[in-house]
């Protein structure tokens, strides 16, 4: 691969004695993991390249599934801080989990870019995270109808009551009993409209993203919530 394309650091780790494996997302080719040659010698000029939230335009060669970076340059980088950089840290281990190697899916590299500005810019972090992970689910086919019963099509009711089952989707529940696997329609009916003027749903929206991507990352722990707890641990303890 000669052309230059766009493409996001999400992560790397060390490589033998100078070098990394970076898992890039690539603008038409979707997830690259390539061997960047040299970068932690001593004064590497490139080290800047291997930054989480760092775009960067590359190319590359090799036919397996690790290729070898050929060249690299400085496209941009957005800058998080305090929570904001746990969060960013979060969106780059869903990624990781949500995408397989070289899977293409139309608007993730720009959902990706987009949800990144929007991080860095935003006074309340929850909605930027519940945004993401609907818009993910969307993208890959994960994200059930919002708006309909999957037992008969019909329309979701505001005062009503749904279980969400990962095969089948939303069913109603004929007993008002709000669970971890049960939601309103009036809470349902705002994720399908992006509505996140409600910080009473906050909780609600967070059980239910949790809940539709299993099928889609696996229930194993994530690492960057472990940081986020950690930290919120320091701080109350300061």
């Amino acid at each position: 691969m000669t052309t230059l394309s766009a493409a996001w650091l999400l992560h790397s780790r060390p490589y033998k004695e100078r070098s990394v494996i970076a898992e890039y997302l690539v603008k038409d080719h979707g997830r690259v993991a390539m061997v960047v040659q040299g970068v932690r010698k001593t004064r590497s000029r490139s080290a800047h390249l291997i930054q989480p939230f760092t775009s960067s335009l590359v190319s590359w060669r090799g036919r397996g599934e690790l290729k070898s970076q050929t060249s690299s340059e400085l496209s941009r980088s957005v800058q998080l801080t305090g929570k904001a950089l746990y969060c960013g840290f979060y969106l780059n281990e869903l990624m990781l989990r949500a995408v397989l190697p070289g899977q293409q899916l139309d608007g993730l590299f720009e959902l990706y870019e987009w949800i990144l500005d929007k991080l860095s810019q935003a006074s309340q972090l929850e909605p930027v995270l519940r945004l993401f992970e609907l818009e993910l689910l969307e993208v890959t086919g994960y994200l059930p109808d919002l708006g309909h019963s999957a037992a008969d099509g019909v329309p979701l009711a505001a005062d009503c009551f749904y279980r969400f089952s990962p095969n089948r989707g939303l069913l109603p529940v004929y007993k008002n009993a709000a669970t971890e696997s049960c939601f309103s329609g009036a809470l349902l009916l705002a994720l399908a409209n992006r509505d996140f003027s409600q910080p009473e749903y906050f909780q609600g929206y967070k059980q239910f993203t949790r809940r539709a991507l299993l099928p889609l990352v696996g229930n194993k722990p994530f690492k960057s919530r472990e940081l986020f707890r950690a930290s919120s641990k320091e701080k109350s303890a300061s």
